[in-house]
């Protein structure tokens, strides 16, 4: 899926809003509060792969068991046929 152009295939976000496990995983506390840092944001905003993959919160985000088996959910769940 890509989200280069995030109306080139709306069904797809539709399905990925409506899914548990991105509910599950957008609705934790570390997500949230990560949501909510000012730094991340704009590393979001400024697509710094460096700052977000260095940023103290998302590196916790991304170690917690309970973010990574709901993404890797979504993962299997959505992923294209090769």
């Amino acid at each position: 899926m890509s989200f280069q152009n995030p109306f080139s295939n709306l069904n797809d976000l539709i399905k990925i809003a409506k899914d548990e496990h991105f509910r599950k995983f957008l609705s934790h506390p570390k997500v949230q509060t990560l949501m909510k840092d000012p730094e991340f944001e704009k590393a979001v905003k400024e697509k710094n792969m460096l700052k977000l993959m260095s940023h103290p919160e998302f590196l916790s985000v991304m170690k917690d068991p309970e973010i990574t088996i709901a993404l890797e959910q979504m993962r299997q769940k959505f992923k294209k046929p090769s």
